[in-house]
């Protein structure tokens, strides 16, 4: 199942619900399960978080303020028909909005995407995944597009701070 999280006070925190419980709860802004990350609005929940993707070379620390053109997704991993939109990674998964946080040449290869997370409430953070595996690992991939294992997969390092 996923682990769902809340963008809170005390950054961020975990909430503890079943897969079939967050179909209908508002609580969690963020849920992680192996290489998928998935935002509760849309198809993936009844909340409107939503998110943009910054433009390619953007970097997290370069990253200040909300600019005002960004158009921000919820997410319809799903069509109207019951159809899954599919990622393209070739591993058949499902087209989260922040799925263009990796690639797949052979391993789980970060792409370094930044992106703006619009929370329920109208707060803005900034949020960037850096890492799948152990980052020895991860370093690997990222240079060579090859995993040795044991790899470390599945230990997502999420890099996030609040926007004014």
């Amino acid at each position: 199942s996923f682990t769902y999280a809340k963008f809170g006070a005390n950054g961020l925190e975990r909430v503890d619900i079943s897969d079939v419980q967050a179909e209908t709860s508002t609580e969690w802004d963020i849920a992680f399960r192996r290489y998928y990350v998935r935002l509760n609005s849309g198809v993936s929940g009844p909340s409107c978080v939503a998110a943009a993707r910054l433009p390619d070379g953007t970097t997290f620390d370069s990253v200040t303020t909300v600019d005002s053109a960004l158009v921000f997704e919820k997410e319809r991993y799903f069509t109207d028909s019951c159809v899954k939109v599919d990622d393209g990674s070739g591993l058949g998964g499902p087209a989260f909005v922040l799925s263009s946080f990796w690639t797949y040449p052979g391993c789980v290869k970060m792409t370094g995407n930044v992106f703006v997370v619009q929370l329920a409430d109208g707060r803005h953070l900034k949020l960037e995944v850096t890492r799948y595996y152990s980052q020895a690992n991860q370093d690997t991939c990222q240079a060579t597009n090859t995993i040795s294992t044991p790899s470390g997969a599945g230990s997502l390092l999420v890099r996030w701070a609040y926007l004014p």
